[in-house]
């Protein structure tokens, strides 16, 4: 008796919590400063990033880093990347990513700051014109 109310309560326990998955917008996150690079790019749980190569003083010799995979974001708003684990110590080592608000912040440890990489939506909302489709006019794969 007792082994079948813990499979009850071990089956129903998710759906007594609601427990929600956090994600990222989809869409791509950029920073404002020019001459940065930076960037992500997101659909649903895949995340792009690249980020100066942070090993060189300016960050721009041997140009950036690039990872891509699978991503998921803690209840604390820290973004964990799926990478194999001597790639994630090295990263780790450099950055943290943080979800706040609805952009990434970016923690670099060497430079000892932080900058945020804004979200821009993947589709510009587009007000619709009787039948008129809504997508950018100059977009052509939907004419």
């Amino acid at each position: 008796m007792k082994s079948w109310f813990r499979i009850m309560l071990l089956t129903l326990l998710p759906l007594i919590c609601g427990c929600e998955v956090i994600r990222l917008s989809n869409g791509k996150y950029e920073i404002g400063q020019t001459g940065r690079g930076d960037f992500a790019a997101v659909y649903h749980d895949m995340i792009i990033i690249r980020l100066r190569n942070p090993e060189e003083p300016s960050g721009t010799e041997n140009g950036y880093w690039d990872w891509g995979g699978e991503y998921s974001v803690r209840d604390d708003g820290v973004i964990e990347l799926d990478m194999d684990r001597q790639t994630a110590r090295d990263w780790n080592f450099y950055y943290s990513l943080r979800k706040q608000d609805n952009a990434i912040r970016v923690i670099d440890h060497r430079a000892e700051k932080s900058f945020r990489l804004e979200h821009v939506p993947a589709v510009p909302p587009q007000q619709r014109r009787g039948n008129a489709p809504a997508v950018p006019a100059d977009y052509p794969a939907f004419q």
